[in-house]
């Protein structure tokens, strides 16, 4: 039966390339979308301010809403774009366990460059430019380049890729605007880290009462990062971390790639935007191929009439001649499968680097490589292929 069908085939090219064409965008569009959607269940987020800081506590950035029915409870959380702070007593807690070292606690809040002209610097390609003070600078690390650190409330340092795009230098007086009124300060140093200039955003460093004052959240801290001792490892430091606060729900300690979500909060979002416009877009092409498909057989079984009742005449069986169809079908998604799989791995690139273009996700989610799309993308294929003729022969 299947040497009857591949015979079929090669007799009836014509009528079979629309099918074949169907599938194998279809096979692309889920290979593609398949990646997007891998990327968003198990993507791992970069991280650039905390990436010298192996270990990261951060409160809890989900609002849940709890809910009983019958007997089994059910936690829904939704992230919040706003972040939530952690108290400063957290430190203390910190300080106590074993392995640690330093404890840095970090400040963050909103902080742009304005020049003479009125026009605003923030990070790369208009990314936001945040406020810090110079004492959370080790969490990256920062090293001053030229100059010297902030020693008054009325000084600060600036990354080198923003006194680049602002055309600064130390001695230079600026305005920044942040989250009270404009103010003027003395850039009195410019700051870089081992891995270059920052790509995802900006850095302004003022000193820590002016920091203190600027953020507006007394007795509170945006994240604490933890250095350890000499000898002790991550998972060694994260577990006397989680120790000493207690296994807290509202504390959270992240290591490795979770850190990329507490610096980037939209990363989280992202992330289940890819899932659903993943599975949505994959979802819709494989159906338009089905439709196609469908519709290309069904002109075929049409055209071959008097094939079909020769085979019938001479004892075929109508589930024979079924399985006749679906084997031609197997044959055209198995080929049109492999290759639009293949395609579909560069179109996974672009169609990541779209995204990212629009700003629908942040630079820092990778693309997740892996067989799993191009198997899943072979096997929905040939099962639409299959069941698109099934249907069609039905008649």
């Amino acid at each position: 039966m299947l040497r009857y069908a591949l015979q079929s085939l090669k007799a009836r090219k014509a009528g079979f390339i629309g099918a074949f064409l169907a599938l194998m965008c279809a096979a692309a569009l889920v290979t593609a979308c398949g990646g997007l959607l891998e990327t968003g269940l198990r993507g791992e987020i970069g991280t650039e301010r905390y990436s010298g800081t192996p270990v990261i506590v951060a409160a809890d950035q989900n609002v849940h809403h709890v809910t009983k029915k019958k007997g089994k409870t059910k936690d829904k959380a939704k992230p919040l774009d706003e972040r939530v702070w952690l108290p400063s007593a957290t430190k203390e807690r910190i300080e106590t366990a074993p392995g640690v070292r330093t404890v840095v606690p970090e400040l963050d809040f909103p902080a742009y460059v304005v020049g003479p002209n009125g026009r605003i610097f923030s990070g790369p390609d208009g990314k936001e430019s945040s406020g810090h003070a110079w004492a959370s600078a080790q969490l990256t690390p920062f090293r001053i380049d030229k100059g010297t650190p902030p020693r008054t409330d009325h000084e600060i340092v600036i990354d080198r890729g923003l006194a680049s795009r602002a055309g600064l230098a130390p001695g230079d007086k600026v305005t920044v605007q942040a989250t009270g009124s404009p103010s003027t300060y003395t850039v009195t140093g410019i700051a870089t880290t081992p891995d270059g200039d920052l790509k995802e955003q900006a850095a302004v460093f003022f000193s820590s009462d002016e920091a203190r004052r600027l953020v507006g959240h007394l007795g509170q801290e945006a994240v604490i990062g933890v250095l350890p001792k000499e000898g002790v490892s991550t998972g060694e430091l994260a577990e006397a971390v989680r120790t000493a606060l207690g296994d807290s729900p509202h504390e959270q300690v992240s290591t490795g790639g979770d850190r990329g979500r507490v610096e980037f909060l939209g990363a989280a979002k992202a992330r289940v935007k890819l899932i659903s416009m993943g599975g949505a877009i994959g979802a819709i092409g494989l159906l338009v191929a089905v439709l196609v498909v469908s519709g290309t057989f069904a002109l075929s079984i049409q055209q071959r009439r008097q094939e079909i009742a020769l085979l019938r005449a001479v004892a075929a069986t109508p589930k024979q001649v079924r399985r006749l169809i679906g084997r031609e079908a197997v044959c055209v998604g198995f080929a049109a499968g492999l290759l639009g799989a293949a395609a579909g791995l560069p179109l996974a690139v672009w169609l990541h680097g779209k995204f990212v273009d629009f700003g629908t996700i942040p630079e820092t989610l990778k693309l997740v490589r892996s067989p799993f799309p191009v198997l899943a993308a072979m096997a929905a294929t040939l099962f639409a292929a299959w069941a698109a003729a099934r249907i069609s022969a039905r008649r």
